[in-house]
């Protein structure tokens, strides 16, 4: 779970209780821009993933699990080297 996520959790935990400040609703409208384009990204990575197994490109398969290890950990893929 990235930091993101467990914030997101915890303005929606007080949310519950008391409206949202507006510094909250700012700080939640960042963590939900950044929790889809975490989804978007490793909705692509799992695609990219399904279509390296159907072509037995075992490399890219393997280049693409790292990127989705790297995803969960760092909240962002790393360039790749040229």
């Amino acid at each position: 779970m990235l930091a993101v996520h467990q914030r997101l959790a915890e303005l929606y935990i007080l949310s519950l209780t008391r409206p949202l400040t507006k510094e909250e609703k700012t700080e939640q409208k960042h963590c939900l821009q950044a929790n889809a384009v975490y989804c978007w990204e490793m909705a692509r990575l799992s695609n990219e993933s399904l279509l390296a197994a159907d072509t037995q490109d075992t490399a890219w398969q393997q280049e693409i699990t790292a990127q989705m290890a790297e995803l969960r950990v760092k909240g962002k893929v790393g360039k790749k080297p040229n």
